[in-house]
């Protein structure tokens, strides 16, 4: 889990710095800048977990059951309920990219794969964000499932 330093900063410089953050993802011009970017700023494990909850509330818009998201995604009840509930009490960033994220996957006709399938998606959606392995790892759990079975 992601920590934040014991050494405090007082309120007013933490609003500024992380002014600054949001200002510097504006200032991205191509999703090679945004990729880039973000293999910078974060791990390989947040661009997974992100990618997972950008890819839980997807499937919670399309209306997937938690049963269902559970198992394709590998993510706990937890995590579900977690997107579930900032989804629908806040959820303004959510709500504004997944239709759009839909809407962009219909246009491009992307192959039934990707868009019947979860774990494809969120392996294409964690190859965007530049996690490096990950696909790898996701075959492994595949076949360790497989011989679990």
């Amino acid at each position: 889990m992601t920590k934040v330093s014991r050494k405090i900063l007082p309120e007013d410089k933490i609003g500024l710095y992380v002014d600054e953050f949001w200002r510097a993802i504006t200032l991205l011009e191509s999703k090679e800048e945004v990729r880039a970017f973000f293999r910078d700023i974060i791990t390989s494990t947040e661009r997974v977990m992100l990618a997972k909850r950008l890819q839980i509330a997807k499937l919670l818009y399309q209306g997937a059951d938690y049963s269902f998201i559970k198992k394709e995604l590998n993510v706990s009840n937890t995590a579900i309920t977690s997107v579930a509930r900032w989804f629908d009490s806040f959820g303004e960033g959510y709500k504004l990219i997944v239709p759009r994220l839909l809407a962009l996957s219909k246009k491009k006709k992307l192959p039934k794969i990707w868009t019947n399938n979860s774990q494809a998606q969120l392996l294409a959606g964690a190859i965007a964000l530049g996690a490096r392995g990950i696909r790898g790892q996701v075959i492994k759990r595949t076949k360790r499932r497989s011989a679990a079975k």
